[in-house]
Formats: structure tokens, sequence, C-alpha cells
């Protein structure tokens, strides 16, 4: 009878190694989508992912600056297989945008600019940093979706004709005074930043035509001064305005958009706008209506 008791009690440990063991060595490979924002828009173009796009995820301990691909353009994205070692792990899992470096090695800080010989739709994917972080991800549900935010800022200009015979076609440059344009983008919290540097100057020679928006610029964020715009016209008339920031600053995300009217005498920002990159409209002095 002690024998058998014995017998069974050795099964029954051998039994419960086996299970436990089972459990602990059996990973979970995790599954990678992403959208930007509330949809999946693209980094400059606000449509959809572009064909081939890469990001970086670095997955708790276990996985550092791993290539995934949307090869369809469509927010799925594969690469080398991450596992979570378990149902019970709990990782924080991050992602940026554009992917950089080299898999398996921590990226260092990127250093760039955003002068206007960058400003165009081929370069600007480049430096519209994007960043997402999802904390505490078990296990037990390894279908990770990251939800990027832009890091960077976005400007956009609109002219409109005035009511005394203006006509913006004939604006043939435009200039822009006061805003830094070399920057930082650090891939392991998201951050971008301006140079402590002087101010740049932006030169631009528009095809600008009644209420048509400017191609845009995408700025760092940045503490500024005073912001002055200046354009002339193809007879040699000058004028100029300043563009004002709520709390002088341009704030990580937000798209500012100015609706300028051009007068004989004067621009006027006739209409002042901040997107989300939920349109809430300003006055010219920078104040919600």
């Amino acid at each position: 009878m002690k024998k058998y008791i014995l017998l069974a009690a050795v099964a029954f440990t051998l039994t419960a190694c086996s299970s436990e063991d089972s459990y602990i060595d059996e990973p979970i490979v995790a599954q990678i989508s992403a959208t930007i924002g509330e949809s999946v828009q693209s980094r400059a173009s606000d449509i959809t992912w572009d064909k081939n796009d890469n990001i970086g995820v670095n997955m708790g301990n276990l996985y550092t600056n791993v290539k995934y691909t949307t090869e369809n353009a469509d927010g799925k994205f594969t690469g080398s297989p991450m596992y979570f070692r378990n149902k019970q792990d709990r990782l924080t899992i991050s992602a940026y945008y554009p992917f950089t470096g080299t898999e398996g090695s921590a990226p260092a800080i990127i250093e760039t600019s955003t002068g206007i010989s960058r400003q165009t739709l081929a370069e600007q994917p480049k430096f519209d940093f994007l960043y997402a972080r999802l904390d505490n991800v078990s296990g037990s549900a390894p279908n990770i979706n990251f939800a990027f935010k832009h890091q960077m800022c976005k400007l956009t200009l609109i002219f409109q004709n005035g009511n005394d015979g203006t006509d913006v076609s004939k604006i043939n440059s435009l200039h822009i005074d006061g805003l830094v344009l070399d920057g930082t983008f650090n891939h392991a919290t998201g951050e971008c930043a301006a140079k402590n540097v002087a101010a740049s100057s932006i030169d631009m020679t528009p095809t600008v035509g009644h209420n048509v928006k400017l191609p845009y610029l995408i700025l760092f964020p940045q503490s500024v001064g005073k912001v002055t715009m200046r354009i002339t016209d193809s007879e040699e008339q000058e004028y100029s305005c300043e563009l004002k920031f709520p709390d002088n600053r341009l704030v990580s995300g937000n798209h500012y958009v100015y609706t300028i009217v051009v007068k004989k005498t004067a621009l006027n920002v006739a209409q002042y706008a901040i997107t989300d990159w939920t349109e809430t409209f300003l006055t010219s002095e920078g104040q919600s209506e």
C-alpha cells in the first residue's frame, strides 16, 4: 500500500512540474499593428501609410530596435518575431518612426534640420517623427496596436484676396523670420526639441492662389519670440505681419493654420486654427474665440 501511495505521489509531482514548465517556457508571439492618431494616417500626407514604411520597436529588456514594415501600407506590420516569455509577462513596449540605426542596438539621438531645402514631400517624412508607448502589456493579450502621435509641429499658410482688388497669385516670394530650424529627436522617449541656437530664416517661392493652402512646413517644438512674415509680389509691393502663437510656443503634435488676407496696405491674419495633426479657431492675437 505504501509503495502505491509513494508512486502516486511521485507521478503527481512529475505531472505538476511538467505542466508548470510547459506554461513558463511557452513563448507567445507579439502581433504588431499601428495607427496615427485616430485613423491610419501617414507621417506627412495625412492619408495612408506608404508601402514599406518602417518603424522601430522596443519590447522591455528583451528586444531593442526591431524593424517592422507595413508592406501593404495598411498599418499591419511584420518583422522578426518578438515573444513574450509567457502569459504572465508584463512589459513596456514602445515604437518610433522612421526606423533608423541597426536592429538590436539602441539608436543614437538624431540631430537634423528642417530648412527649406528639406520641406518637400519626399524629405518631410524623414523628420516627421512619430512615437507610441504602451505600459504593462500582458503576454495574455499579445496583439499590440500602437497609436502613434506626431512629435513635431506643422505650419500651414492660406492666402486670400482682399476686397480692394489685390491678387494673391502675384505673390512671388515669402520670407519668415524667428523660427529655429535645427533640433533633435530622442527615439527612446519620443521627445523632439529645437536646439538652443539663434533663429533662422525661411525663404520660399510659393505658387499661390486665392484660398489655396501653401505647402506646409514641419518644424521642431520650441519657444518663440517675434515671428514675422514678409511677402512681395510681382509688382515689388511688400507686405508683412506677425505670426503669433499661444503662450509663444510651438507645441508638439499641433498643426497651426493661418488664413491671411492680402490687402493693398497690409496683411491681416483673418483666422488662426490649431488642429491636432480637432480644430480650435483663434483670433489673430492667438486667443480662443
